[in-house]
């Protein structure tokens, strides 16, 4: 065998050398290399506090559920992101979704303090979800629209006085309004009790004919947010926006010029109160859109 370089030599000796007096230096005197270590925070909370914090323990909650799932929740990140961001901005608040899903725990977790409401219409998927997270607030909830009616609802809706806002008729009631029949008109009673910052509209179903479709919910939406009396404007997210029915529901109710962002299939709009809104009527093809 070839024996070592002179070299090779030299350099392991210096190496050994050196190894040998940063050991000694750390052994004698750490207290100078300390400020090359951050900090430790200080601890306050009184030992045992836990997660006595307005949300802390929906968040640990939601983290633990999402890291030992193979299922993820039905919006994209980017979808999410376009809502976490109001979220961030206006938490806490109040927060209606339509709809419980896998998503469910993550919007809980992201309105720490504040307060949010699901409505779900699938009798049995409502039972698995609130088995699954009995934490969430939900509600079991009925539709009376089907999908396959979309159509001649958006064409006759503006003929049943009680559905169109007007100058003599006000703004269109939502709770007991039975005669206009977008509206839901029999939610829980804290649905219309309350004003809400947000809305979620990711339900009902509506991707085959007798599932009840969005309309009363887009529908709904709009009317809650038109006659916000509180401050700020109503945040809307309808996800599915690739569909027909979704897409032309948004236009006529929600208002091209009230959307403000967008993210794969999930358009944002912020929608003023009647109260702070210029006098002016949308129109579309020479035809008017009362809520725009």
């Amino acid at each position: 065998m070839k024996p070592p370089s002179r070299f090779v030599t030299v350099a392991g000796a210096a190496l050994l050398v050196a190894t040998t007096l940063l050991v000694a230096t750390l052994l004698r005197s750490p207290l100078p290399l300390l400020p090359l270590l951050p900090c430790l925070p200080a601890v306050t909370a009184p030992s045992g506090a836990g997660y006595e914090p307005a949300g802390l323990a929906a968040l640990a909650d939601a983290l633990v559920y999402y890291a030992t799932t193979e299922t993820v929740p039905q919006q994209s990140r980017a979808e999410i992101a376009l809502s976490l961001a109001v979220l961030r901005r206006r938490a806490p608040m109040r927060l209606l979704v339509f709809g419980l899903g896998h998503d469910s725990p993550l919007w809980h977790a992201l309105n720490p303090g504040g307060v949010t409401v699901f409505l779900e219409e699938d009798p049995e998927w409502y039972k698995v979800v609130r088995t699954r997270s009995p934490q969430l607030r939900a509600h079991l909830v009925k539709y009376r629209t089907r999908l396959d009616l979309a159509g001649l609802l958006l064409d006759t809706y503006r003929g049943f006085s009680s559905c169109v806002p007007g100058a003599e008729a006000g703004e269109p009631a939502v709770r007991g309004n039975k005669a206009c029949p977008l509206a839901l008109h029999d939610l829980p009673a804290e649905v219309y009790e309350n004003e809400w910052d947000m809305l979620m509209l990711d339900a009902p179903k509506g991707y085959f004919a007798s599932a009840p479709g969005r309309m009363a919910a887009v529908w709904t939406a709009a009317a809650m947010a038109r006659a916000r009396k509180g401050e700020g404007d109503t945040d809307v997210f309808l996800h599915d926006v690739d569909r027909k029915v979704e897409k032309a529901y948004a236009e006529e109710f929600l208002c091209d010029r009230f959307r403000v962002g967008s993210a794969g299939r999930l358009w944002h709009y912020s929608i003023p109160p009647v109260s702070r809104r210029e006098n002016t009527t949308a129109t579309a093809g020479g035809e008017e859109r009362p809520f725009c």
